[in-house]
């Protein structure tokens, strides 16, 4: 590689993950200066962990990115078997608006959903946060698993119905074995994705509750503080594992496929 490129590259990654390195090292701060550190300590996790407003925060945040999460696997897998597999004609212009949404901003979508609910009377809740969240990471799933679907042998599909095995029971026995790497690296992005989220959760939350990242945003307003770069360290944690977890499941895949070829 050439040694400008290695630069380029070196200092793209410095710049990337500076910010990150400095959340971490500071939650470990023993004092809560935020310029320099002081000695080691891990006193600001244990009053996160002790803090109601956090836990609660946490509770919800986790409790919306799974239920979101099961929703979008569950239509994303139809949607994309709908897809790939149904009448062009039909199919073609719902995918279009579909795929759509990846280009959408977030922040218009966040508020067509605040104003739909709004006009349906439904109240901002966490149930609300839960559709928003799901419309939101529906896509991602949809794609993903379609590109896995895309790539399976149509002559499985073809023995199974000479077998006398249904479109039901087709997917289920054939198809959906095929796609448990795929629909697991899209579930652990898209429980990623809502956790993290912060626009829709801004939009979809009300007054009563607030997810994990409208929290830590209302806690900036008294300044940042060491408790703040715990939480987000906790984050990063978790977002590399889930990350970790599905390159793993890919990789997985992609062995298996290249020893048992189709």
């Amino acid at each position: 590689m050439p040694v400008g490129l290695m630069l380029v590259l070196a200092v793209t990654l410095v710049f990337l993950d500076l910010p990150l390195v400095v959340i971490v090292l500071f939650s470990f701060n023993s004092s809560s200066s935020l310029s320099e550190f002081e000695g080691f300590s891990t006193r600001w996790y244990r009053q996160a962990a002790e803090n109601p407003d956090i836990l609660a925060a946490l509770g919800l945040s986790l409790t919306v990115a799974a239920a979101a999460t099961v929703i979008a696997v569950v239509l994303g897998c139809l949607l994309s078997y709908a897809f790939v597999h149904g009448r062009r004609r039909v199919t073609r212009p719902v995918e279009a608006v579909a795929m759509s949404t990846l280009v959408t901003p977030e922040l218009a979508t966040a508020v067509g959903l605040m104003t739909l609910f709004t006009t349906a009377q439904l109240a901002l809740s966490t149930l609300t946060l839960i559709i928003g969240h799901a419309t939101f990471v529906l896509v991602y799933v949809t794609v993903l698993v379609g590109n896995r679907l895309r790539t399976l042998d149509p002559r499985l599909e073809e023995a199974a119905a000479d077998l006398g095995a249904g479109r039901l029971r087709t997917f289920a026995t054939v198809i959906l074995p095929q796609l448990r790497s795929a629909i697991a690296g899209a579930a652990a992005l898209s429980f990623v994705l809502s956790f993290g989220d912060f626009v829709t959760s801004v939009f979809l939350s009300g007054t009563e509750i607030a997810p994990l990242p409208v929290r830590i945003y209302g806690m900036l307003r008294f300044g940042l503080s060491p408790e703040i770069n715990a939480i987000g360290t906790a984050m990063i944690v978790l977002t590399v594992l889930l990350g970790v977890t599905g390159l793993w499941l890919q990789r997985s895949r992609r062995s298996t496929t290249t020893s048992n070829p189709l």
